[in-house]
């Protein structure tokens, strides 16, 4: 199954804690949002933890699908309330 088939970009989520995008809440937010776009089921999606709130900083997460195939999620941090525009989801 390939995972980015139906995603459409520009997904806004929201990753707020402080002076970082909260890891948690972005991977739960990515793996409903891709779920319910794509008609995937989603095994894991995993979020670095160290990332500033900065807006226009990018970041990367890594989303594995439950038949194993894996892609990448490219996020963009919009304002410094944390909001978060998945910008593409591609295979590595």
């Amino acid at each position: 199954m390939v995972l980015l088939g139906l995603f459409a970009t520009g997904a806004v989520l929201t990753g707020c804690a402080n002076d970082v995008v909260d890891p948690a809440k972005t991977e739960i937010a990515l793996r409903f949002d891709i779920e319910e776009k794509t008609d995937t089921k989603i095994e894991s999606v995993e979020c670095p933890s160290d990332i500033e709130v900065v807006a226009g900083a990018r970041f990367s997460c890594t989303v594995t699908a439950k038949d194993g195939v894996e892609a990448l999620a490219e996020i963009e941090i919009l304002n410094e309330d944390a909001d978060l525009k998945v910008l593409r989801l591609v295979n590595p």
